[in-house]
Parts: C-alpha cells; structure tokens; sequence
C-alpha cells in the first residue's frame, strides 16, 4: 500500500510550518528578554541630583569688601 502524495505534501507542509512559527516564536522571547535586561543595565538619572556648577551658587550679598578686593 502506498501512501498518498496529497498526504506527504500536507504532512511536510505542517511539519515546515511548525519548525518556522517555533523558531519565530524563540526568536521573539529572546528579543524581549534583551530588552528587559538592557532597559535594567541602563544608567538611571537621579532626578533628586543637585548641581554642583558655580552658576547653580547662591551668592552671599554681604560682599562688596570682598569683591571689591579681587578687582
């Protein structure tokens, strides 16, 4: 008894798409993984960082004396 050969093509048609949609399927989670872990790695910024530049400095206004003897 031979077997069909209608039934060898939907056979190997079935068994191509399952191969294909797995290796879609691992492909897609390891992507997303990557992702998660990268946006994990990532530096964060403190928003709660102060400034530490000269023009971020309050200066005192008592000062004139002292201005006065830099010039």
């Amino acid at each position: 008894m031979s077997f069909p050969t209608q039934h060898i093509t939907k056979l190997t048609l079935a068994i191509t798409k399952t191969i294909v949609m797995s290796v879609v399927f691992v492909f897609g989670v390891l992507i997303g993984v990557l992702n998660i872990l990268s946006k994990q790695i990532e530096d964060k910024v403190n928003a709660n960082t102060r400034g530490t530049s000269v023009e971020s400095k309050i200066h005192p206004k008592n000062t004139q004396g002292q201005r006065e003897n830099l010039r």
